[in-house]
């Protein structure tokens, strides 16, 4: 079997057993599962399951002493705020890794979001469109789904803004492009998560061109992703594990040295890779692996 397909499995697995381990549920928005670290007491993931392979969609509530992050909205089918008001008393932030509807879609329930400056003109066209990314199925109420807000408030983050949610707790924005142009990945500096969005995870990283890029297509691409893991990766003896946007949590951090790997063994031969037969779309046949790192990626993104 190769190498990608063995990570597949190993997350498939993963999901599937998610319903049996220890979590939380709120009637408000039953569509969700809570799960408490089991390392760190102030952070708990949200598990939005899609009902279908590869949809399920992890958020992170990251609670400090004086304010909460909420990182990533999910799809926006049910009540999210009412959710995270069951969790936390404190004020909430809310930032999202990216634009993308499976995780930006539910910004709409909290009035402001925090977004990167590249990724701030898609998320607006889409709200302006109308036009939105929901699962598959039947599993969920019509009424359940939240309305796209054209007056939500879009703070723009840069490379190095910093959430600050108590005394010595601050939370980074680390521009990591590629997959989006503004792709964002998130450091609490007083644990070492690293909340990797769909950016660095254990399932594939897409660089596709069936992803239109109409602003900043140059952070659209494996070379941009490459130097911006070069970039960070003087600091990776700053992070602990990796909790991104799919996938398996807690990553250990030399995902990110893999990552690096595979981005350079892209761009040195781009001709080069195994056919990912796991989904339908023709679009999406190339990919290449490197230890634990995935990338599905179309020649025109190199």
């Amino acid at each position: 079997m190769s190498q990608w397909k063995e990570h597949m499995a190993e997350n498939d697995v993963y999901a599937a057993a998610l319903a049996g381990k220890p979590h939380e549920t709120c009637p408000a928005d039953p569509y969700v599962l809570v799960f408490q670290n089991p390392e760190i007491p102030g952070v708990r993931h949200l598990f939005f399951d899609g009902h279908s392979k590869g949809t399920g969609t992890w958020m992170h509530l990251i609670e400090g002493e004086d304010r909460a992050l909420l990182i990533d909205t999910a799809f926006g089918v049910g009540d999210l705020k009412a959710l995270v008001e069951t969790l936390t008393d404190k004020p909430c932030d809310v930032a999202l890794t990216h634009f993308h509807g499976d995780h930006s879609a539910g910004a709409g329930q909290f009035g402001k979001v925090y977004c990167h400056k590249y990724d701030a003109p898609y998320l607006r066209d889409s709200i302006r469109s109308g036009h939105r990314l929901l699962p598959a199925g039947d599993f969920y109420r019509p009424e359940d789904v939240q309305p796209l807000d054209e007056s939500l408030e879009i703070g723009e983050m840069e490379e190095g803004f910093r959430l600050v949610l108590g005394p010595g707790h601050e939370v980074e924005a680390i521009h990591m492009p590629g997959h989006a142009a503004g792709g964002t990945m998130f450091l609490d500096h007083s644990t070492g998560a690293l909340f990797s969005g769909d950016a660095i995870l254990s399932t594939p990283t897409l660089i596709l061109d069936r992803f239109p890029a109409p602003h900043y297509p140059e952070y659209m691409t494996v070379t941009a992703f490459r130097n911006a893991i070069r970039d960070f990766l003087p600091r990776l003896d700053q992070v602990k594990a990796l909790y991104p946007g799919h996938g398996r949590l807690g990553m250990g951090p030399e995902l990110v040295t893999d990552m690096l790997a595979c981005c350079e063994a892209m761009i040195a031969a781009p001709e080069e890779f195994e056919e990912y037969d796991y989904v339908d779309d023709p679009a999406q046949r190339r990919i290449k692996c490197v230890g634990q790192a995935m990338v599905v990626y179309s020649p025109s993104r190199i």
